[in-house]
Parts: C-alpha cells; sequence; structure tokens
C-alpha cells in the first residue's frame, strides 16, 4: 500500500547522476537534470505531493556529478567548479518548478569558520565559491 498519501511531501535524496565528466559544466549538469526531472515530476504528478530534497549536495572532487553519492575518502583531488557547475545546475534546473518545495544542503556545519575551505574535498559548500550560489539562491526567498 502506497504511504505517500499519508504525507505533506515526498522526500528525496537527491544525489542524481548528471555527467561522467571529470569537471562538467554548467550545461553539461543542467542536461544531465532532464531525465530525473522528467521522472520527478511524474512522481509528483501522480501522488499530488510536491517533492521535497531531504539532502542535496556535491562534494568538491574531480567527477562530482558522476556519482553524487559517493563519499569515498580516496576521493581527494579538489575541483570547486566541478561542485559549483553541479550545485548551480541544481538551482537553475529544479528550484523554480512548480511541483519542487525546497530542500536541505548537505553538509553544513555549525563551526563555520573551521570547516571547508578550497582546499577541503568534502560536500560542505562552506567557505568555497559553491557557497555564495547557495546564498544567492536562498535570499531570493
Amino acid at each position: 500500500t502506497p504511504f505517500f498519501f499519508f504525507f505533506d511531501y515526498i522526500g528525496v535524496d537527491a544525489y542524481f547522476p548528471l555527467s561522467d565528466k571529470q569537471t562538467p559544466t554548467l550545461e553539461d549538469c543542467k542536461l544531465g537534470w532532464q531525465p530525473h526531472k522528467l521522472l520527478l515530476k511524474q512522481f509528483s504528478e501522480h501522488y499530488k505531493k510536491p517533492i521535497l530534497f531531504t539532502e542535496f549536495g556535491y562534494r568538491s572532487v574531480d567527477y562530482a556529478a558522476k556519482a553524487p553519492w559517493k563519499a569515498d575518502r580516496e576521493m581527494t583531488v579538489v575541483n570547486l567548479q566541478a561542485q559549483t557547475n553541479a550545485m548551480q545546475s541544481l538551482f537553475d534546473e529544479i528550484w523554480d518548478e512548480n511541483w519542487f518545495a525546497g530542500g536541505f544542503v548537505w553538509k553544513w556545519f555549525h563551526s563555520h569558520n573551521e570547516v571547508g575551505g578550497n582546499e577541503n574535498s568534502q560536500f560542505t559548500p562552506q567557505n568555497k565559491p559553491v557557497e555564495q550560489i547557495i546564498k544567492n539562491e536562498y535570499a531570493k526567498y
């Protein structure tokens, strides 16, 4: 029995593969969203519930958009542009859709000045160029 009807939102961990490229362009990432975007819309329409991204984010590593759920500690080559392009594509392609309710950035720390930075290859957007993209998008609301 489907249980989505009992909830206000459909929660999705948004780690969708967007591109196999080492440093995908913004356009590569936007193109990569198209099949996922269609399925999310259909899912939302079928259950008559908006989609909420319970987690979304990209590591600042090479191939960040290939398998964005990966948290391998061996992936250490920092690629801030890959993270930035993938994140911007999410906002460009998904954020303003009428079936989309918003989302929660992974991974945000309370000790802001002690985390992230341009040498950090992990998920946090803090103290990296991608942080400004997130601030700009959230400031619209």
